[in-house]
């Protein structure tokens, strides 16, 4: 069931840097315009990539809830931030500072203690 936890949380971040890759391209006013907002968004290939990533992860998230216990599952989610920010870091070129790493070393480091519970 690991596998399929580790799928979800790669799925999903996967998604997210779909729609920042994509929202890039964006020129979003709610306000004046949210049909036209709308259209924009439905017609930009990496976000609507990303939301269909984001289904995926979702989909086999609800097969993982249906087996493990959610206080084992839920934290493994936070691998997602690590995800993220290697992809950032390797996608948009992203800024990486000592803290941050030393933040992610804490999320491993965390998830390891979980997962052999």
């Amino acid at each position: 069931m690991i596998y399929l936890i580790l799928a979800s949380v790669f799925l999903s971040s996967l998604g997210q840097i779909l729609v920042k890759y994509g929202a890039g391209n964006l020129d979003l006013n709610f306000a004046t315009g949210a049909i036209s907002s709308i259209i924009q968004i439905l017609k930009n290939v990496p976000v609507m990539a990303g939301i269909i990533t984001y289904g995926l992860s979702f989909l086999l998230w609800i097969k993982v809830l249906s087996k493990v216990e959610l206080s084992y599952a839920y934290p493994m989610v936070s691998l997602g931030y690590v995800l993220v920010m290697i992809f950032s870091y390797f996608v948009f070129k992203e800024n990486i500072t000592f803290i941050r790493v030393l933040g992610v070393v804490f999320i491993i480091t965390g998830v390891i203690l979980i997962a052999r519970s």
